[in-house]
C-alpha cells in the first residue's frame, strides 16, 4: 500500500486494472464529533449539475448505480464504492469531503485518514491531523477524476463555511425550511436546485401531492440562433426556425396537440390548462419557446416535442435544449445532444402520472415521418393533415 501526502496523485491503473473501488474515510477527534461524509460527482466544469450525484447519508446512490454509500467497512466510518465504468461522461470528477455542525474545527482533529482499496487489496492512504488546518468546518479529502484516465489525488482542503461554503463551491445551494413554531425543527436539508437527464430513459419524479398555491410545470425549449451565411445566389440562409409543442391525454381521455402549426397555442384557464406563450421563429428571443402546465394534476400522460421549421437540416446544428422548472424550483435540463441525421422531429420528453406522482422522462427519439410517426409511437390516436405557418 502506498502512502499519499496533500498533492500528490497517481493514475488508477497505476495502482490496479480493477474499476471497482471502496474509498474509505474517517476522522478522529478527542472526544465524540458527528462528521458528515459526502462524495460530490461534477462535471468538467466543476459543477454540480445533477443532484443526484450528491452522495450523502440521505442520498446513498447514484442513478446509474455506480457510485453509493455503503455500510462502513473495517475502521472506515464512512465507505463509498464506486464503478469507475459505469459512471456518466459528463462526470469528469469525484470529490470526497467531510463537513462538522457542531462548534468543533479541522484543526481540533486528532487524525484522519482517506483510503482507497479495491476489491483484493488497500491501494493507497491518505494521513492527515489538525495540524494543517485552523478554523475550517468542512474538507475536501481526496478525489477521483477523469483526465484521459481515472486519477486520485490527495487534496486537504478546507472551507470556512462548512457544507453551505461546499454547496457554493460546487454549485449548489443549501436550502433551509422554516418549521412553525408548534413544529421541533429536524436537521436542515439538503437540496438542491438542478439536475441534468443525461441518458434516455432517465426520469425524474414531479410529486403533486395537494397544495394551496397551482402547481405549475414550466418548459422552455431554446436553441442557438447561428449566424447567417450567404447561400444560393449570395442571399443569407435562414436562422434556424424551432418549434416547441405537446401532444397530450387527460384523466378523462380528451386528447390533443399544442404547437405554433396551425396557431394551437392551447389555453391556461380551461382545458387543457396548458399553453405555449409564443412562436420564436428566427431563434432571436432569449428565452426561446416556453410551455407552461397549469394543471398536471388533470394529465394522463403527454409528450413534449421539438419540430426544426426551417434553417437546419437536423438538430446536430442547433444545440436543442430543454428546461423543465416544477413548482417547487427543481429545474431539469434535457439536452439534446443524441441528433438522428436528416431528422427533423424530435420526442424530447414525457411526462406520465403515476399515482400522487408526475414521472419526467428523457425521451429523445427523433422520427423522419414527424408528428404522425410519433403519435403512431405513443399511440394518441390523431388525424394528421399538412400544415404551414
Amino acid at each position: 500500500m502506498k502512502h499519499f501526502i496533500a498533492g500528490q496523485k497517481a493514475k488508477v491503473s497505476d495502482l490496479t486494472a480493477s474499476q471497482t473501488l471502496a474509498v474509505g474515510l474517517r476522522i478522529n477527534f478527542n472526544s465524540s464529533v458527528a462528521v458528515d461524509f459526502s462524495c460530490f460527482g461534477v462535471d468538467s466544469e466543476g459543477q454540480l449539475s445533477d443532484d443526484r450525484y450528491m452522495i450523502f447519508f440521505n442520498q446513498k446512490n447514484s442513478p446509474c448505480e455506480s457510485l453509493k454509500i455503503v455500510n462502513a467497512q473495517g475502521a472506515d466510518a464512512a465507505t463509498f464504492k464506486i464503478n469507475l465504468a459505469g459512471i456518466p461522461n459528463n462526470i469528469k470528477k469525484l470529490v470526497f469531503t467531510a463537513t462538522l455542525d457542531g462548534a468543533e474545527t479541522m484543526s481540533q482533529v486528532r487524525s484522519g485518514y482517506l483510503r482507497v482499496a479495491d476489491d483484493a487489496n488497500d491501494l493507497l492512504k491518505f494521513d492527515f491531523d489538525g495540524t494543517q488546518f485552523k478554523q475550517e468546518k468542512a474538507l475536501i479529502v481526496g478525489e477521483l477524476y477523469f483526465k484521459e484516465k481515472w486519477r486520485f489525488g490527495a487534496v486537504g482542503q478546507g472551507f470556512n463555511g462548512g457544507l453551505s461554503a461546499l454547496l457554493a463551491h460546487f454549485g449548489g445551494e443549501e436550502m433551509t425550511e422554516t418549521p412553525s413554531s408548534a413544529v421541533i425543527p429536524s436537521p436542515t436539508p439538503v437540496r438542491l436546485s438542478k439536475i441534468t437527464l443525461e441518458k434516455q430513459g432517465d426520469k425524474q419524479t414531479i410529486s403533486l401531492a395537494k397544495v394551496t398555491t397551482p402547481q405549475k410545470i414550466h418548459i422552455n425549449l431554446n436553441w442557438d440562433a447561428g449566424q447567417a451565411k450567404k447561400g444560393l445566389f449570395g442571399m443569407p440562409s435562414q436562422a434556424p426556425d424551432l418549434d416547441l409543442g405537446c401532444m397530450y391525454r387527460m384523466m378523462d381521455g380528451t386528447t390533443g396537440v399544442i404547437q405554433p402549426l396551425g396557431k394551437f397555442l392551447g389555453h391556461k384557464d380551461s382545458t387543457p390548462y396548458i399553453l405555449l406563450d409564443k412562436d420564436d421563429r428566427d431563434g432571436q428571443a432569449s428565452d426561446g419557446e416556453n410551455l407552461t402546465i397549469y394543471r398536471p394534476d388533470l394529465i394522463e400522460f403527454m409528450i413534449i416535442f421539438a419540430l426544426i421549421y426551417k434553417g437546419a437540416p437536423d438538430f446536430s446544428a442547433v444545440n436543442g435544449r430543454l428546461t423543465i422548472k416544477d413548482f417547487s424550483g427543481m429545474e431539469t435540463f434535457i439536452k439534446l445532444d443524441a441528433p438522428d441525421p436528416k431528422t427533423k422531429f424530435c420526442v424530447a420528453a414525457s411526462f406520465k402520472k403515476n399515482g400522487s406522482n408526475f414521472d419526467l422522462i428523457k425521451e429523445e427519439k427523433y422520427f423522419k415521418s414527424g408528428h404522425k410517426a410519433a403519435d403512431e409511437h405513443y399511440g394518441f390516436g390523431f388525424k394528421w393533415a399538412t400544415g404551414r405557418k
